[in-house]
């Protein structure tokens, strides 16, 4: 009896306990109010939840790896990629001061995964920057790949526009936003109530709905994209939009920031509509046959970038941190290949390093083998 009594004291303190920590401001907000009422507006939304453009053959909700038994057959191969260590590498980089930056200069310089900072036509902007060592709410799990932390909060300028595609860990990170100073957060619908929750002032909040175009200052112009995958920092989904932004500059310069998303029509109807592009930052890797309509495959990102009309493609998602059981350099191999059979324009700088946005004949090292 006393066994008994101390188990269930143990799990009722447990269940505290999380239910403390998913309460915790870093979990953001659900919409409500003001906010709800418009996503309710939304042509995208339904039934308490937004929803893709397309559903697949598999049938299974946006996001699910399918059966209770293939999720545990995926976990346990993840779970014996980390034992293996087959990514207990120190991944290479190089440091670009970012507060001194010559405003004139238009350049990219790549944090790693899906962060990254630009500064075009005397505009700077971060986009979905996570300066954290992990990518989830499980505290130092997953971790970042030694040597690619290399950027603090202080270390970012003021920025004129923080762009966020979407409120998953690895895209919106609390401990980073919440220490970086920006004029102006463009974000999907609903993504604002976590900002809100975290003390940012709602009239510096621009939440956008699937093709919503907006005209910024100075001649600058976003439009919100589709893309097909979900939303959610907690037990709930899709309360909150996901997507992509092509960024003009007054000269006309066109850069599509993709988010995360499976290969679908939509990137052929965007490249009708908004095409050629000059620069397309796009997703190449953290992807599975198990979770193929959610993350594009190499080649999927090379016929994404082709539907698109891209000029030159950044590969991103990749080289921060592991969340597949693809070894952490693959993903650069096999688009640096692919990108060669279709004579792509590819630009793979390392963490840090400047891409110069403008400069056609820059080129970058295999630095990844």
């Amino acid at each position: 009896m006393r066994s008994f009594l101390r188990t269930s004291i143990a799990v009722i303190a447990v269940a505290i306990l999380i239910g403390v920590y998913v309460h915790s401001p870093k979990f953001g907000n659900p919409p409500e109010g003001v906010r709800l009422e418009r996503i309710q507006k939304s042509p995208n939304y339904e039934n308490g939840q937004f929803h893709n453009f397309y559903e697949f053959e598999t049938g299974a909700p946006v996001g699910a790896v399918g059966s209770r038994r293939k999720v545990l057959g995926v976990i346990y191969k993840f779970i014996c990629k980390l034992f293996a260590n087959e990514d207990n590498y120190t991944i290479p980089s190089a440091k670009t001061d970012l507060i001194n930056l010559d405003r004139n200069e238009d350049v990219l310089i790549w944090f790693g995964h899906s962060s990254y900072f630009i500064q075009i036509e005397g505009k700077r902007i971060a986009v979905d920057p996570v300066l954290s060592n992990v990518s989830s709410p499980i505290p130092f799990f997953p971790g970042a790949f030694r040597g690619t932390n290399i950027y603090a909060p202080t270390e970012i300028p003021e920025l004129d526009y923080l762009i966020i595609t979407h409120d998953h860990w690895d895209h919106l990170d609390y401990e980073t936003v919440t220490k970086l100073k920006a004029k102006q957060v463009i974000c999907p619908l609903g993504v604002g109530a976590h900002f809100e929750r975290w003390g940012f002032d709602p009239s510096t909040l621009l939440e956008m709905d699937w093709y919503n175009e907006v005209n910024l200052p100075d001649g600058f112009r976003i439009v919100c994209c589709p893309t097909h995958h979900f939303s959610g920092r907690g037990f709930a989904r899709n309360l909150s939009l996901w997507g992509a932004f092509l960024l003009t500059s007054p000269s006309g310069f066109k850069i599509y920031i993709g988010g995360d998303g499976g290969y679908c029509p939509l990137f052929e109807a965007i490249g009708n509509q908004l095409g050629p592009i000059d620069l397309a930052l796009l997703e190449n890797g953290q992807y599975n046959k198990d979770w193929n309509h959610i993350h594009m495959h190499p080649m999927e990102t090379v016929m994404a970038a082709e539907d698109l009309r891209a000029k030159a493609v950044i590969p991103v998602h990749n080289s921060k941190f592991s969340l597949s059981t693809h070894s952490w350099n693959e993903p650069l191999n096999e688009i640096s290949r692919l990108s060669k059979e279709k004579k792509m324009r590819l630009l793979t700088p390392m963490i840090g390093q400047k891409v110069k946005l403008k400069d056609t004949t820059q080129t970058f090292a295999t630095w990844w083998h």
